[in-house]
Parts: C-alpha cells; structure tokens; sequence
C-alpha cells in the first residue's frame, strides 16, 4: 500500500521545502499523509476544473505548482466556486500537495527545464532570493539573433502562440539571457546588474514596461502559463519513481488548461 506521504518524501528529495521563498505557501495543502493513494495527476494549477478532471478519472492526489490557497479563505460560502472547490476536494478525499518557489529554486527544477527548453549554454544561477538561492537562472543563446527574432525564437522554444517584446531597438543584438519562470518582473533591474542582453519573465506591468524601454534592456513576456512545463516534467519523474519504488500507482497528467487568457489574432 502506498501511502502519499511516500510519494511527498520523494518530491522532497528532490525540491526540499526549506527552499521555499518566504512566505510562500508551498507543502500540504488539503488532507492527510498518512492517506492512502493509488492515483495521482500533477498539474500547474487547482482550478475547479482541474478537481473535476481529477474526480472523473479518481485521482487521490494532486501534485500542483501553484499553491491552492495563497491567501487565507474569509468564509466557505459554495456560492463561490473557488471554496466549493475545496469542499469538492474534501468530499472525494483527494489530498493536494503544491510545490511553487522551492522548484523555481531547486537544481533540476523548474528554472533549469526552462533553460533546457530555451536551449541556453554556459547556465549559471540568476537573481538571489533573501535565502542567497538563485530563483532564476542565465546563460547563452547557440548563436546571437536580434531581439525581434529573440522574441521569435522563446515563442517558437516555448510552443506558445504570442510573446510580448518590450525594447527600444528590434535589431538589438542579443547573445546573454537571464529568466525566472513565471512573474518575475521585480527581478528586471537585476539583469541590468547582471549586465545581459535580455530578461524572459511573465506579467510585466504596463509601467514597468516604459521604464524597461528607456533602460539598455530587452524583456520577452511569454506570459505565466509556460510555466505548464511543471506538470510534465514532474509527471516524468512520478513515473520513473513509479517504477524505482514499486508504488503501484496510476500516474496522470492533467490535461484542463488553466489559461485565463486566450489569444485573439
């Protein structure tokens, strides 16, 4: 019998909790470890859909990026479908174990499977969190490429239809990268520091935007939902450990997008 705190010790291996940056809500989130388990899904977020999928195809446990409670619930009113959610969740028995900043963090985790997908050399830590842990990640593109086709290439390494280029100049010549996965545009000053050609991260507000245009810097914006690249990579090493550990488990990989925003071309 597995129980999911066999399956959270391997995850903790892996992306330790004490990673997390502070603040962060990251480990159990809904049920017991002490739980049986026999089916898992990993996905990027819990959304009520994703607890639907998961209830259709009776899956015990969930393995999330993102936390499902980043602030604290004022009530449990099911008019809400956020905290029927959690009712849902409770009543099928399904625990929920998120793991956010600590595989941003973590060596083999979310920032270097984005510098993989990126295709970036000579990888190197990027942006110290108040732990002195790198949160991001820098390197060096195969060949330089001007910053219009900069946008082109994340576009194209990150499979997403649209990328929002913020620059003074499109033919700027790009070579040095810096990223951190998801919203990470406090971080931009420090790829000046850093002295790259260019910073990947999502979210970058409007007026952040103008003053990224007056710097020397170039910011591709491929929005916060690559950060899907989570659930894969994640499923991956559910499976290997499937196998390793004799778990006996069914391992799924969410397949609901939890994009908020379409694109409309």
């Amino acid at each position: 019998m597995t129980k999911v705190i066999d399956v959270i010790n391997k995850l903790r291996e892996v992306f330790p909790e004490e990673l997390a940056s502070k603040g962060d809500p990251v480990g159990m989130q809904i049920g017991s470890v002490e739980a049986k388990t026999t089916k898992v899904m990993t996905t990027l977020d819990v959304r009520p859909e994703v607890v639907e999928e998961a209830i259709e195809k009776g899956v015990d446990l969930i393995i999330s990026h993102h936390p499902v409670m980043f602030r604290p619930a004022p009530n449990l009113d099911y008019s809400e479908p956020q905290f029927k959610m959690y009712a849902d969740i409770i009543k099928h028995d399904i625990a929920v174990y998120s793991i956010h900043t600590n595989s941003d963090k973590a060596q083999n985790g979310s920032s270097d499977w984005q510098a993989e997908e990126l295709g970036l050399e000579e990888v190197e830590p990027f942006a110290l969190d108040d732990d002195g842990i790198a949160i991001g990640r820098k390197g060096k593109l195969p060949q330089p490429m001007s910053a219009y086709d900069f946008a082109l290439y994340v576009k194209e390494k990150m499979q997403i239809k649209m990328a929002r280029l913020i620059t003074a100049d499109n033919d700027k010549m790009i070579s040095s990268v810096a990223f951190i996965c998801g919203d990470g545009g406090k971080y931009w000053r420090q790829a000046l520091i850093d002295k790259v050609d260019a910073f990947i991260t999502g979210d970058i507000y409007y007026h952040v935007g103008h003053d990224i245009v007056s710097s020397s810097l170039t910011v591709v914006d491929p929005g916060h939902y690559t950060e899907k690249l989570f659930k894969y990579k994640v499923y991956d090493l559910l499976k290997d450990w499937n196998e390793s550990e004799d778990w006996q488990l069914e391992i799924e990989c969410s397949k609901v997008s939890t994009n908020p925003f379409q694109d409309i071309f």
